[in-house]
């Protein structure tokens, strides 16, 4: 095994918890520098899988004790006047950073779809905005659904499913007046005025930014991103049955 695959994978670890980790992983009470040398000489294959399992259990502590702390200081993340997929009174809500033209968002559209499904008024859902600088659809779209907000919440819910729904349609677009002749042929379709719509425009933008912003802010980098009552995770049904069992 050579040197710089070693120090590879203890890469971003600190040396003394990189040693304590192997020492435990070997099952030994101690062990010098000059044994250590001899162990990785002599059995490097299982010195190495020591250290990938040490590793992935410090992650997994560290990812436990993270979470447990968000618990503690939730992030307050404003909802108010915005979007609700399910019961704007639930107790639990998941706010969801997203992209309209992101795949795996549109992936976690179904998902919430199936979260709404399973935990009925016990959840809402609030859709914000972090369209990514490499998908040219991404913001005309989430300026246009929060233009439709301001006339019809409804509406709103429409559009948003209108595109997930159809993501074929809007994954590749990327000239500006094609997005543009989409999104109006979309508010025409669904039987709203465009000029009224157009008319929200400046609002929606602002929205938007704001939006961008305060992602910014929480430390969201991709879409989708979700925070269940102000915890940022991954995890959402965990988190959601930890809530619930709180409240009880």
């Amino acid at each position: 095994m050579k040197n710089t695959q070693i120090i590879a994978l203890v890469s971003g670890a600190s040396f003394v918890t990189f040693i304590i980790s192997v020492v435990f992983s070997i099952n030994m009470a101690s062990i010098s520098p000059k044994n250590l040398a001899k162990v990785i000489k002599a059995d490097p294959e299982t010195f190495i899988n020591a250290i990938k399992e040490a590793g992935e259990e410090h992650q997994k502590q560290s990812a436990k004790k993270a979470l447990e702390e968000q618990f503690k200081n939730p992030a307050k993340i404003s909802t108010k006047g915005r979007v609700t997929f399910g019961n704007d009174s639930a107790p639990i809500a998941i706010v969801e950073f997203s992209d309209f033209q992101c795949p795996y968002c549109q992936m976690a559209a179904q998902s919430m779809r199936k979260l709404k499904d399973k935990y009925g008024d016990k959840v809402k859902m609030v859709y914000k905005h972090l369209p990514l600088s490499f998908h040219p659809f991404a913001r005309p779209a989430a300026e246009y659904f929060e233009a439709v907000a301001l006339i019809s919440h409804e509406k709103a819910r429409q559009f948003h499913d209108s595109i997930f729904d159809n993501f074929s349609d809007y994954k590749n677009l990327k000239g500006k007046q094609e997005i543009n002749n989409k999104l109006k042929a979309l508010v025409r379709v669904m039987g709203l005025d465009l000029n009224t719509v157009q008319s929200n425009m400046k609002k929606a933008k602002k929205t938007v930014a704001q939006d961008i912003a305060e992602a910014e802010k929480l430390s969201v980098r991709g879409t989708p991103s979700f925070f269940v009552n102000g915890v940022k995770t991954r995890e959402l049904e965990s988190v959601i049955e930890k809530f619930l069992k709180d409240m009880e």
